[in-house]
């Protein structure tokens, strides 16, 4: 039904009178990944990238905890998630479990 459709619209010149018809396309249009490309301009947000900034946002509470009980327990819970976050994410960026102790260095992972 598609093909004849587009079948007379060419035949009755439709596509010679498109917008940059016989125009060379932008050096944008053939670089990287269309796939990318499609997912970026729909500001799509893939579940594993919007669980990524969540748990940055978690451990950067987590640093300006002072009590060190309450700062083990947020770790904990983090830690929680970094597990569901492995769990979603291509595994080349999976990440290890965070400790109380080097909380501010293994923060770098994350940004």
């Amino acid at each position: 039904m598609m093909s004849s459709i587009y079948g007379d619209f060419e035949k009755k010149g439709g596509a010679a009178k498109l917008p940059g018809m016989g125009k060379p396309l932008p050096k944008s249009a053939l670089e990287g990944d269309i796939f990318s490309k499609i997912v970026k301009n729909a500001n799509y947000l893939p579940a594993w990238l919007q669980r990524q900034k969540e748990i940055r946002q978690q451990i950067e509470r987590a640093m300006k905890l002072k009590d060190k009980n309450q700062r083990i327990k947020e770790v904990e819970k983090i830690n929680q998630d970094i597990i569901s976050y492995n769990r979603i994410c291509p595994p080349a960026l999976q990440k290890n479990k965070l400790s109380a102790d080097q909380l501010e260095s293994q923060y770098k992972q994350w940004e």
